[in-house]
C-alpha cells in the first residue's frame, strides 16, 4: 500500500509541476507583450511632428573626426624598418652601378682582346706569306 501512495504522490507532484511551469510561461508570456507594446506605443503620434530632418542632422557640422592615415605615431620598429628599407635601397643603387661599371670594363677588355687577337692573327699571315714566298723562292733556285 505505501507503494501505491507513493506512486499517487509522485504522480501528484509531477501534475502541479507541470501546472505550475504553464501558469508561469503564460503569466512571463504576457507581461512580456504588455511592456513590448507599451514601448511600441512610445512612438505612436510621432509621425504627425516630423518635418522630413533628421534631429541629429545639425551635430554633424559640429563632430571632430579623426583623420585617418595622416598622421602616425612611428615606433622605434618602424623607424627601424624604413632605416632599413633605405639602406637596402642605396645598396641596390650602388650594386647596380658597380654592375654597369664592371660590364663597361668587361666590354673594354673584350675589344682590347678581340684587337690584339686580330693583330696577332694578321702578324701570323704576313709571317705565313713571308714563309710561304720565302719557301718558293729556295725552291726555284735549288732547280
Amino acid at each position: 500500500m505505501a507503494k501505491k501512495n507513493l506512486g499517487k504522490f509522485l504522480a501528484l507532484t509531477a501534475i502541479s509541476t507541470a501546472v505550475a511551469a504553464g501558469v508561469s510561461y503564460f503569466l512571463k508570456y504576457r507581461s512580456f507583450h504588455a511592456e513590448l507594446d507599451e514601448d511600441f506605443h512610445d512612438f505612436e503620434g510621432d509621425e504627425d511632428s516630423f518635418d522630413g530632418t533628421l534631429p541629429h542632422e545639425g551635430e554633424a557640422a559640429r563632430r571632430n573626426y579623426v583623420p585617418l592615415g595622416e598622421k602616425k605615431e612611428e615606433n622605434p620598429q618602424t623607424e627601424g624598418a624604413q632605416a632599413v628599407k633605405e639602406a637596402l635601397s642605396q645598396a641596390g643603387e650602388t650594386a647596380k652601378e658597380e654592375a654597369h661599371k664592371a660590364a663597361e670594363t668587361v666590354k673594354e677588355a673584350g675589344e682590347t682582346v678581340k684587337e690584339q687577337v686580330c693583330d696577332a692573327a694578321a702578324q701570323i699571315k704576313e709571317t705565313a706569306q713571308h714563309i710561304a714566298s720565302t719557301t718558293i723562292e729556295e725552291d726555284t733556285s735549288a732547280e
